[in-house]
């Protein structure tokens, strides 16, 4: 029989059912199955399921095993593609690029482990979906016999999203680069402009935070490499002015500060501190009244700066010991609980400094970061 791919000879009837009873008696397959945390199916050498563990049965949406049996993988997913050649899955044109039949493949004639990506168009009862799964294959011997392990992971989320934010990147990041191409010219044909320099400058700080927010968002991971420089106090301010102005917890409200001698010089990463500033800043906004003043102060010491930003509200003692966990907050709606962890993980993590905050009914709350000269 014609194929563009993986064999197409399937496992004699008599043969297929001497393989399901020796996994039925098998302790060791057994015991992967009812362990096994995600999607596990087993499969013959003639890529047929012989096996599978109760996620799998929940992902196809079935009570019944019997009914997947002897079925290949993309059968048994509804593959739009798995029924256009007679000899099913694995056997089409379009499996020449399957992920999960190139990994069986390598499991099967070159007995090693193989990882692959699988985008599959699942087609059941006429609902045509788009699923993305992550598929490990892996060569087992057990009680005598040869088996293919298949574990399955759907990343269709996963990819949607980061598809979505690489589009994002991508456009923005053509967007500002622009954006900037205009205002160097405008900056040319009017050096003296002090508007043009201003907006200048808050682009200039956007495509930075755009570049480490691209970093966080499409490796998922919390890793970052400073770019540490030595700053004047009075350039760490103005970096900060830039990240706050115009925000809409300014409103009403105001800022007292206290920025000691401008000339002392810090080595960090202008970005990262004032990022962590600006958050501590328009935190300490949103938590004070229209007609209400936050406070911004600036002590030095023999070998650190702490930067301190006060308001008068205290943060209630049930919210005290998960303020700098990842994903929570006090405030309502979604998109938030990532502003006071980013401070600890931007801080301590990037900047080797401390970061902590204090509060009581008395003395308010004062956010600070104390960071090594």
């Amino acid at each position: 029989m014609d194929t563009f791919f993986a064999p197409a000879h399937r496992t004699e009837r008599r043969k297929f059912k001497n393989q399901l009873s020796s996994i039925a008696e098998s302790s060791i397959m057994n015991a992967l199955l009812e362990t096994a945390s995600g999607v596990l199916v087993v499969l013959n050498e003639d890529r047929q399921i012989v096996a599978l563990n109760h996620h799998f049965l929940e992902q196809l949406g079935i009570e019944d095993a019997e009914q997947a049996l002897g079925l290949r993988l993309g059968e048994s997913l509804s593959c739009v593609h798995a029924g256009k050649g007679p000899a099913g899955c694995g056997t089409t044109e379009y499996c020449l690029t399957c992920g999960a039949a190139i990994a069986m493949m390598a499991a099967i004639d070159q007995n090693q482990s193989d990882e692959r990506i699988c985008a599959l168009v699942s087609d059941q009862n006429g609902e045509i979906s788009d699923i993305c799964l992550q598929i490990k294959a892996r060569p087992i011997k057990a009680d005598g016999q040869r088996w293919i392990l298949i574990y399955a992971r759907d990343i269709t989320k996963e990819q949607f999203w980061a598809n979505l934010d690489h589009v994002f990147f991508h456009d923005i990041n053509n967007t500002l680069t622009s954006l900037y191409g205009h205002l160097q010219i405008a900056d040319m044909d009017h050096p003296d402009d002090g508007s043009i320099q201003a907006i200048k400058g808050a682009v200039e700080r956007l495509i930075s935070e755009v570049a480490v927010q691209k970093r966080f968002s499409l490796h998922k991971d919390q890793s970052y490499t400073p770019a540490p420089k030595v700053v004047p106090l009075s350039d760490i301010r103005q970096a900060l002015g830039v990240a706050i102005k115009g925000h809409k917890a300014l409103k009403n409200k105001k800022i007292l500060e206290n920025w000691t001698d401008p000339a002392i010089c810090l080595k960090t990463d202008l970005l990262l501190l004032s990022r962590i500033l600006g958050n501590m800043v328009i935190n300490a906004l949103e938590a004070t009244i229209d007609g209400g003043s936050i406070r911004i102060s600036v002590e030095p010491s023999v070998d650190a700066v702490t930067f301190e930003v006060w308001n008068q509200t205290a943060i209630p003692e049930h919210f005290q010991k998960r303020i700098f966990q990842r994903h929570f907050t006090s405030k309502p709606g979604p998109g938030r609980g990532f502003g006071t962890y980013s401070m600890k993980l931007f801080g301590e993590t990037c900047l080797n400094s401390r970061v902590w905050f204090e509060t009581s009914e008395v003395l308010g709350t004062c956010f600070k970061i104390r960071h090594p000269i």
